[in-house]
């Protein structure tokens, strides 16, 4: 679904706890105990659910009387009784519930399935939000609202908990509380049949209290929504995450990966940081809490010691991190605060005698330097400086500074006031070199993830034209035929209707032609058979680099063929080089389906290499040449060759793949490609050896099949508007700022028509949600012109929303106050009703203030119905698109 009726689960008015009086687990004793605790102000609820005696008719359980209709209702009953216990609450008015933990080890997988569907048929009728089963509960402790069985305090702050794991919440809150960290949310999914981790994430994209959110979970259900709220989630936000592995039983992708790359990359392309372990996780929450804005990617280390300096460096760069350097003024301005003639860099490596008032002076000349980007202080207990005197210096000079000050404090108990020093002081203290510096690269990563997490690629190709001709020529022949893979003829045609080139080598009749044909080729070489029936032997060898080693491995591909295949027959040798002449290694290069994330890109070593000169990585298509260039700088296939042939290799793979992903976009007949393998030269790739998949779906899905949607570039529209070149086209993520000038721009009372009230400015994470879109559910169009500078400037901008079966879509227009009236609202509203009437949107929606007068002209012209709203004051507005076809 999405966040319909979530605000009822996170801010209720009122809570009832609603249980079976002999529950033997005492669960809402517990939930009603943490009500009380917490100091919510509203109205708390205690019902009983009794079953009814045999003679009843109707539901098995009845409510008791209540006092009001509660917003949130904390449900602990068996899990059979839950349904019947949902339809009243919901005939009564209540929209959201937590259904809490049962005894599932009582209950049959058979007997937990059918009350998950009773669960949600019993919700469904009152669109009721259902978290759970088996949910720990919700805490919102600005609130004062513990609607949870959690055990352990919980201050208000601003960063949010969702977990799958009770278990992992309760330990990070407990660590939390030690810390002095607090959230803003704290939310245990359990089952998640209803409200599942994208719906939690769009809430907390647009929540005003969150400022970051921790995310432990283990899978999710449906890609493609978890993947829209995941990157709206980052945009703004920053997002850590701890995953376990998929659970036993999920269906096996068909590629060369597994579930764990699938995720890892699904993750990476949201702009999510991933960490592995618990004592990761705690530092990161530490994290998430204290650090700023990072100035650049560098870290300037320093240390009372050369040891302790040269770990953290050496850890560093292993790590991928880089070392700030110090510009020759400053280096000399330390040397003569130190008193030293030994030479100085990073890590820079301090007296073992320093003073405190020393560490604090040291560090005020690095922060000053212009070079200096990030700083790592490492101490060690010293009988010159007590560690809580350097604690407290460190935190005086960085009250002045806004560089991000990483300590670490290496020892026991000499170093515990030194840590609490800096805790109350907000600052980040770690216990070992290692930890600072894997939170240094977490927030790094960050950083460079949400650069990935602007690329939205367009859905038509840029660059280059496809040969759609051809393409779909070679595709209707194995279809017409009713094949499932194309022939090698079929599938050259395809590859080089999207400019992949593919080496054509002859077939040998013999031994002796083979060897001949090698000779021609240069070695090494790699040898297939090809049988009588047209099919190629599946196994091969690779690398052979002498007449004699031909004859050796022909024979004992012979061998295995009737061996394997008895009664077939050899029909010819095909020879083809076995290396690139660039000298990069063979790769393999594909697309594979994944059954959660679709179809996924994965680019590695050939198989004939035994996995030798890179590793095997995978991407989420669509992509562009900059989200292709970090697929192949992750495999790290040219990392053995020459710096100065790095470049032009990455380019060919790189625009290789990206003409992989267009053809994904363009045929969904492609059920996967295997290209293996294929040489990297400067000039391009060379594919020798490639298996397509085909087959027919019962709908043209496109790239609805990607989890990631492209931008739907087939929608721009240029038009000429009152002597104006206009591009109307869907908003990008880059529009942050131009929508922001556009609607920080309208009239106060242009304001109050749009958003019911009247803003002097949006505040960044709402205009970031309302640029990044998920253009599957919503869609936004927006009208520019280009100024005499080339700047952009956006006159209007009309949306619409989807509901989850795009039955009805809400929509919403604005124009710049300075043109308003000019027809402009029209042209727009006009172009979207285009847009949603081609994908097959039965209704379009809105509400408007009974005094905007000029809307209702505008809805009125264009066929809207115009009626009271449900609200004082509104008026509903609505427009049958698609009306359902009489029986």
């Amino acid at each position: 679904m999405t966040v319909r009726n979530l605000e009822f689960l996170f801010r209720p008015a009122s809570v009832a706890v609603v249980a079976e009086p002999d529950e033997p687990s005492r669960y809402a004793e517990v939930v009603l105990a943490n009500l009380a605790a917490g100091g919510f102000n509203g109205t708390v609820m205690s019902v009983s659910a009794r079953k009814r005696a045999l003679f009843f008719m109707g539901d098995e359980v009845r409510l008791g009387e209540l006092d009001g209709v509660p917003d949130l209702a904390i449900i602990c009953a068996s899990l059979e009784q839950v349904p019947p216990i949902i339809a009243q609450l919901g005939a009564r008015g209540t929209r959201a519930v937590i259904v809490g933990p049962w005894m599932w080890h009582k209950m049959s997988n058979g007997t937990i399935a059918t009350a998950r569907k009773a669960i949600l048929e019993a919700a469904q009728p009152y669109l009721m939000r259902v978290l759970g089963p088996g949910s720990g509960g919700l805490v919102v402790p600005a609130r004062g609202l513990n609607a949870s069985a959690t055990p352990v305090s919980i201050k208000p702050g601003k960063i949010a908990l969702v977990a799958q794991s009770t278990a992992v919440t309760a330990a990070v809150l407990d660590r939390a509380y030690s810390k002095g960290i607090g959230f803003s949310t704290v939310l245990h999914l359990g089952a998640s049949l209803d409200v599942d981790l994208a719906d939690v994430l769009d809430w907390l994209a647009a929540d005003p209290d969150t400022e970051s959110i921790l995310v432990q979970f283990d899978e999710v259900t449906a890609g493609r929504k978890f993947m829209s709220a995941a990157r709206a989630a980052a945009r703004n936000k920053p997002v850590v995450t701890i995953r376990g592995g998929p659970r036993q039983g999920r269906a096996q992708s068909s590629g060369p990966f597994t579930a764990n790359d699938v995720y890892e990359a699904a993750l990476h392309r949201a702009g999510w940081v991933r960490i592995d372990t618990l004592g990761d996780l705690f530092a990161a929450v530490e994290a998430m809490a204290r650090v700023r804005r990072l100035r650049g990617e560098s870290l300037t280390i320093l240390a009372n010691g050369h040891g302790l300096g040269r770990i953290a460096g050496d850890r560093l760069t292993r790590s991928g991190g880089q070392l700030g350097r110090l510009s020759p003024a400053t280096l000399k301005r330390l040397e003569e605060l130190l008193q030293t003639r030994s030479r100085l860099s990073n890590p820079l490596a301090l007296p073992a005698d320093i003073t405190a008032t020393n560490w604090g002076a040291v560090l005020a000349t690095v922060l000053a330097d212009e070079h200096t980007e990030n700083v790592l202080t490492v101490f060690s207990p010293s009988p010159f400086a007590p560690s809580a005197e350097v604690a407290a210096a460190i935190c005086e000079v960085s009250r002045k500074s806004d560089h991000n000050i990483f300590t670490c404090w290496v020892g026991g108990a000499a170093m515990l006031e030194a840590q609490q020093i800096m805790a109350a002081q907000g600052m980040l203290s770690h216990e070992s070199p290692e930890m600072a510096i894997t939170v240094f690269l977490g927030v790094v990563s960050y950083r460079r993830n949400r650069r990935l997490l602007m690329q939205i690629p367009p859905s038509l190709a840029e660059g280059f034209s496809p040969d759609m001709e051809a393409a779909r020529s070679a595709l209707g022949e194995a279809m017409a035929a009713g094949a499932g893979q194309l022939s090698v003829r079929q599938a050259r045609r395809l590859l080089q209707a999207y400019g992949l080139a593919v080496g054509e080598h002859p077939l040998a009749g013999s031994i002796d032609k083979a060897i001949a044909c090698a000779d021609a080729i240069g070695y090494p070489v790699d040898l297939a058979l090809l049988l009588a029936s047209g099919a190629e032997f599946p196994e091969g060898a690779a690398g052979l680099r002498s007449p004699a080693e031909i004859r050796i491995a022909a024979r004992d591909l012979r061998r295995r063929v009737r061996t394997q295949q008895p009664g077939s027959r050899v029909g010819a040798y095909r020879l083809r080089p076995g290396a690139a002449r660039s000298g990069a290694p063979a790769l393999r290069l594909g697309v594979a389906d994944d059954p959660v994330f679709g179809p996924v890109i994965f680019l590695g070593p050939a198989l004939a290499t035994g996995f030798r000169g890179g590793r095997l990585v995978v991407a989420l298509p669509p992509l562009n040449l900059i989200l292709a260039g970090d697929l192949v700088t992750r495999s790290g296939f040219a990392e053995g060759l020459p710096e100065e042939d790095r470049p032009a290799l990455h380019a060919a793979v790189s625009n290789a793949l990206v003409r992989l992903s267009q053809l994904l976009t363009d045929l969904d007949e492609v059920t996967g490609i295997d290209l293996d393998p294929l040489h990297a030269e400067a000039s391009g790739v060379v594919v020798l050896g490639a298996r397509i998949g085909v087959g027919q779906s019962a709908a043209r899905l496109g790239h609805r099949r990607f989890a990631v949607g492209p931008y739907p570039k087939e929608l721009e529209q240029p038009v000429d508007w009152q002597g104006r070149r206009l591009l109307i086209r869907p908003i990008r993520p880059e529009d942050e700022n131009m929508l922001g000038e556009l609607l920080n721009s309208l009239a106060p009372e242009d304001s109050r028509m749009r958003f019911f009230n009247s803003i002097k400015s949006l505040p960044r994470a709402r205009l970031a949600r309302f640029s990044q879109i998920d253009y599957d559910r919503e869609m936004a169009l927006v009208a520019i012109e280009r100024g005499n500078d080339g700047t952009g400037h956006a006159l209007g901008e009309v949306r619409a929303v989807a509901n989850p079966g795009s039955t009805f879509a809400d929509f919403a227009i604005v124009v710049a106050s300075a043109i308003k009236g000019q027809g402009l609202g029209k042209l727009l509203l006009q172009c979207l009703l285009g847009y949603c009437r081609s994908r097959g949107i039965a209704e379009l929606r809105g509400e408007t203030l009974d005094g905007n007068l000029r809307m209702q002209r505008l809805a009125r012209s264009l066929g809207f119905t115009v009626t009271t709203g449900a609200d004082r004051g509104t008026l509903d507005l609505s427009l049958s698109l698609n009306p359902p076809e009489k029986a």
